[in-house]
């Protein structure tokens, strides 16, 4: 909930005034006092901001520099779009650039007019960091000539043959483009009075971008996709979260359509997963260091026909990929489309979990999060009862088993995480595959499910989700599918 104006302008003057009185309290002291007082206080030495004059900076000691970072929360809640779309650094950066400016450079009354103005400061200095980028991951993901690129909502994979094909002219440009900016840059910092003897010459700023970018598409020309996302208005940062979050996000669906295990080894790049090479060392009885070397896959991994199997879940594709959207352009979203994007970082995080019994609580968190609002005792029974019911309303339950192995999967949680015996690793392999399916099939049958119920409830809260869930054990879901048809929400995000 948003904080009316006349409040954080409250906030935000006594945050300047504590300021104003730590800068005044630190300009009266002595150097030698000064000194002692960093001695005893190493952290507060890097606490200071730019001088008024523009040579140097003035000290403003811990406490100031935590006031500025409410200064910089009091910005981003004037405008909470905004906030999705810049960095917290960024936003402490800008409110110190107003702060010299209005109240330190002009000598602005302390009032909270200028609190105000200067937080509205911030906000434009913000606002002019804003970019649309356009960005590049390698990828490992599957063999075979065909296709040379296909979609997950707004995350292109593209064969690296094709990439560098298509940008082929690009990346010469770039070069040109590239080098023209440093040495741009380069005759700025001579002009401020750095020694032009240690800066680079015209021939060397060619070099330089000529051996950076060589080096980059050297290291892309390893892997055998590229994944093409474009990140709308955010600032250089928080773009590049937004695209590695995404991918990864694209990444996870495809598990999901796909099945954990034929997608194992599918991955980006530099993902926080473990590393694609490595070496181990060790000494034996005798004392003798042995070497060895390993690679994980750097060539295309995952099963032959991935394409036609994806396909063929061109619905769920669509639905699970339009979640996405709003990572690469931050906007708000709805309660379920939160859930939705939660429960898919639940079973990608499981599905790359090396740990059987971790993977095992992810994949129940996944379940847990699509199909509970809230906590009860009884938990064990209603959770296989909510997954039976999901799962036989999209006719995924074929064989009437889907109950009993949702009973036994929660008990195996429930035993992993609050009993005192844990289950072998033969019998942690058979259950991991359990819950890797039925989590799976959860999350295809929730995006249609979720679907209907924005359709029906327009904005539906835990709550809501909550008396859903309820009234589907009660009543079954044709109720559900016939408010859906009469529901008057059009234009659902994840539709």
């Amino acid at each position: 909930m948003s904080l009316p104006e006349e409040k954080i302008a409250k906030q935000a003057l006594k945050a300047i005034e504590f300021i104003c009185r730590q800068l005044s309290r630190f300009a009266k002291m002595p150097p030698v006092e000064l000194m002692a007082y960093l001695r005893k206080n190493p952290k507060d030495a890097f606490c200071d901001i730019p001088h008024p004059k523009g040579n140097g900076h003035i000290h403003c000691g811990s406490l100031a520099w935590n006031k500025l970072n409410e200064l910089a929360d009091l910005t981003i809640e004037l405008d909470h779009g905004l906030g999705r779309r810049v960095g917290r650094r960024l936003a402490k950066e800008a409110v110190i650039n107003a702060f010299v400016k209005r109240v330190l450079q002009e000598a602005r009354g302390v009032d909270q007019e200028t609190a105000m103005l200067l937080l509205k400061d911030a906000l434009t200095i913000l606002r002019e960091k804003l970019v649309v980028i356009e960005h590049y991951l390698p990828c490992v993901l599957f063999p075979g000539d065909t296709p040379t690129e296909f979609s997950v909502g707004p995350v292109t994979f593209i064969r690296r043959s094709k990439f560098f094909d298509d940008k082929k002219s690009v990346l010469k440009h770039s070069i040109h483009v590239n080098t023209k900016a440093h040495i741009e840059c380069v005759e700025a910092a001579i002009a401020q009075g750095f020694p032009q003897e240690r800066t680079h010459t015209k021939d060397e700023s060619r070099q330089l971008v000529r051996e950076l970018q060589s080096r980059a598409v050297k290291t892309y020309k390893d892997y055998p996709w590229i994944a093409c996302v474009k990140v709308s208005d955010c600032d250089e940062a928080i773009s590049k979260e937004r695209a590695i979050q995404a991918t990864e996000m694209a990444l996870h669906i495809i598990r999901i359509l796909l099945g954990a295990k034929p997608t194992r080894k599918i991955r980006l790049a530099w993902s926080r997963s473990g590393a694609l090479r490595s070496a181990h060392l060790h000494a034996d009885v005798n004392g003798v260091i042995h070497a060895s070397l390993g690679a994980d896959s750097l060539e295309p991994v995952g099963v032959i026909n991935w394409y036609e199997a994806l396909i063929r879940a061109d619905l769920e594709l669509d639905i699970l990929g339009s979640a996405l959207i709003p990572i690469v352009n931050p906007v708000e979203t709805t309660h379920l489309h939160q859930r939705l994007i939660d429960a898919i970082n639940w079973f990608g995080d499981a599905a790359t979990d090396p740990n059987a019994h971790s993977s095992i609580v992810k994949y129940v968190s996944a379940i847990e999060r699509l199909f509970f609002g809230k906590f009860e005792a009884g938990r064990t029974k209603l959770f296989a009862c909510r997954v039976r019911d999901v799962l036989k309303a999209f006719n995924c339950d074929e064989g009437h088993r889907v109950y009993s192995q949702a009973l036994e999967l929660y008990k195996t949680r429930s035993t992993l995480v609050h009993g005192e015996q844990f289950r072998t690793e033969d019998e942690s392999f058979n259950i991991i595959n359990l819950a890797s399916e039925l989590s799976r099939m959860c999350l295809l049958c929730s995006a249609q499910l979720y679907s209907m119920m924005l359709q029906a409830f327009e904005n539906p809260d835990s709550a809501k989700l909550e008396e859903i869930m309820k009234r589907i054990n009660d009543e079954g879901f044709n109720w559900l599918a016939e408010a859906a048809a009469l529901g008057s929400a059009k234009n659902s995000p994840l539709s």
